[in-house]
């Protein structure tokens, strides 16, 4: 008997009419949202993304490390959000009305991360994954699961989750 995720990919590519899914191995694949920090492309793996909507009010919270940029009202919740850009030391350019929030979370915690733009989502083979750059900074690539192909970076959800770098109890 066929294993049930292989069954519901099949059946979403036949709904979908993807073909781009039909090589890659079921085992080891996974479903990954891939997003912009201009000029590089990301992904963050789709089971740990509960949502994604445009930024439109942002409340900064004084005193806190310069990659929180503070916090928003979601539904009579508040959600801390972060900015990647400012964490991995990139180049940022500042906020626009086309900035969306993704938001992650595990059973332990939760918050939003600020995207320039959102590209799509697609299925992606975790060994074909080749490992972070060695160019990158030192905060940097303890969070990165590896680079696809196409250059898109795959970072680890389950480490920036629960990293005491990113997590702030002060």
């Amino acid at each position: 008997m066929k294993d049930e995720k292989l069954i519901l990919l099949e059946r979403a590519q036949q709904i979908a009419g993807r073909k781009d899914l039909a090589n890659v191995d079921m085992v080891d694949a996974t479903t990954v949202v891939e997003f912009m920090l201009m000029p590089e492309k990301y992904a963050i793996e789709e089971k740990y993304i509960t949502e994604v909507f445009f930024l439109k009010e942002i409340t900064a919270i004084p005193g806190t490390p310069a990659f929180v940029m503070g916090v928003i009202n979601l539904r009579g919740k508040i959600l801390s959000v972060v900015n990647l850009k400012s964490f991995f030391n990139l180049k940022d350019r500042g906020l626009s009305d086309l900035n969306k929030v993704i938001v992650i979370q595990n059973d332990n915690m939760k918050f939003g991360i600020v995207t320039d733009s959102i590209v799509g989502s697609k299925t992606i083979s975790i060994s074909s994954l080749s490992p972070p750059p060695l160019t990158l900074h030192n905060n940097g690539a303890e969070f990165i699961s590896g680079v696809t192909s196409d250059g898109t970076i795959l970072l680890n959800a389950i480490q920036l989750l629960t990293s005491k770098q990113i997590i702030v109890n002060k």
